[in-house]
């Protein structure tokens, strides 16, 4: 029972995602050296990528897979169901660094690190950010982490310092109810998202939050090959209760890591110099795309795999799409309970004020797909988330509902993915 002199404390956990492409497209000299990161050799890459667990990559996608499912079945029929696993999980393991006991237990199962460790997990968490910042020319792809506590309340060092030097954060102490504040933590967001997104907050936040975990991450790449928008036609898009509709079709011919099963179509369309794609699986005919997802969650391993080239031609919707979710639920689901409940949070890794607990998470992402590239951009708010290669010339026409991911090459990991019910 909590006692009236000991008011709840919820802590508020901002995750902002974005992911951008200029329409002009980037020049090839445009990569990793304007923010100032390092540029590694691809010698230098493979030394970095050997100290990565394996396990985490397979444990941030497979939370992605599940809480994508979670979404998607509270979802309104036709809805459109986009995230960022990377984002979500980024988070959360912020979060879960402030935790302790049964909450830090559960919230460790959730993500699926619970046999690897934080140690072993914030090590891999680091050597991800180095290798991603790092995407190539062609890409840029910066993440920031940043953790606001309210002046006077007690944050400990030992949270400080991994928030610090696993996940690059910055930390400063704030006065949530001073519109200062407001306007620091919204300028903080629109530097760090290149203005793109000018700021997460209208007004003060509630005045019992005690801290706020921002994440921002700034992609923007070009396809490797640009659609020409001459080939750009009207064509049909059949929903999935079979209603037909009229969206922009993008189209080109080329050589692509493509994969044909019984079940689906894969392609691989490469961005920059290579080493991030976007994975698009279309359902075959006579399946439907809730029997594609239950046959990735099932084995992901197929889909992650590389696949053989083959010379074909793609026709790809231009579309934009969104989704604004609350977490909350899903998360509960999928075990992370403690957290959510004032009664029984711990996170007394992170303050000794208490009961600080997880008020909401929130995520939200805008998808934009055009013949120059992809531009989207995510929220999460949290207070306190092989068949043989085909031997004649493909054609893979998106006329349908699919799923796709956008993946980086070395390491495997699904940074946004989502399926498109409707792209118009």
């Amino acid at each position: 029972m909590i006692r009236k002199n000991n008011p709840l404390l919820p802590i508020c956990c901002v995750l902002l995602l974005l992911m951008t492409t200029s329409c002009a497209g980037l020049q090839p000299d445009s990569s990793a050296k304007e923010s100032n990161v390092q540029v590694l050799s691809l010698a230098e890459r493979r030394q970095v990528a050997e100290k990565l667990h394996p396990d985490v990559v397979l444990a941030q996608n497979r939370f992605g897979l599940r809480i994508h499912e979670k979404l998607a079945e509270a979802a309104k029929p036709g809805d459109n169901t986009l995230l960022s696993p990377y984002s979500i999980f980024t988070a959360l393991s912020l979060a879960y660094q402030g935790s302790g006991g049964n909450t830090g237990e559960e919230m460790a199962r959730m993500l699926g690190i619970d046999k690897i460790g934080r140690e072993q997990a914030n090590a891999s968490i680091r050597t991800l950010h180095t290798l991603l910042e790092d995407a190539g020319s062609g890409v840029r792809l910066n993440s920031a982490n940043s953790v606001w506590y309210s002046r006077g309340m007690e944050i400990k060092n030992s949270f400080i310092q991994t928030a610090k030097d696993s996940y690059h954060a910055d930390v400063q102490a704030v006065d949530f109810a001073a519109q200062e504040a407001v306007k620091e933590i919204n300028d903080w967001v629109s530097r760090h998202t290149r203005g793109k997104i000018p700021g997460v907050l209208d007004q003060a936040p509630a005045p019992d939050t005690r801290a706020m975990l921002l994440n921002t991450v700034y992609f923007n790449g070009a396809w490797q090959s640009p659609f020409d928008p001459k080939n750009t036609r009207e064509g049909g898009f059949t929903l999935g209760d079979q209603t037909d509709i009229q969206v922009p079709m993008m189209k080109q011919t080329g050589l692509y890591e493509y994969k044909q099963t019984p079940e689906a179509q894969a392609i691989r369309l490469p961005y920059g110099d290579g080493r991030l794609y976007m994975l698009i699986v279309l359902p075959a005919g006579g399946r439907s795309l809730a029997d594609v997802m239950n046959t990735i969650r099932k084995d992901p391993s197929i889909w992650q795999a590389r696949f053989d080239h083959a010379s074909g031609e793609i026709r790809l919707p231009r579309f934009k799409a969104e989704s604004s979710l609350e977490l909350n639920e899903a998360l509960i689901a999928m075990g992370m309970k403690q957290a959510f409940d004032p009664a029984a949070a711990d996170f007394t890794a992170m303050s000794g004020a208490k009961p600080l607990f997880v008020s909401s998470v929130r995520h939200k992402m805008v998808l934009d797909v055009n013949e120059v590239g992809t531009e989207a951009a995510a929220v999460t708010e949290m207070g306190m988330a092989s068949s043989a290669p085909p031997t004649d010339r493909f054609e893979m026409n998106v006329d349908h509902p699919f799923f796709f991911c956008i993946e980086d090459g070395q390491t495997g990991l699904w940074l946004f993915m989502g399926t498109v019910e409707n792209p118009a």
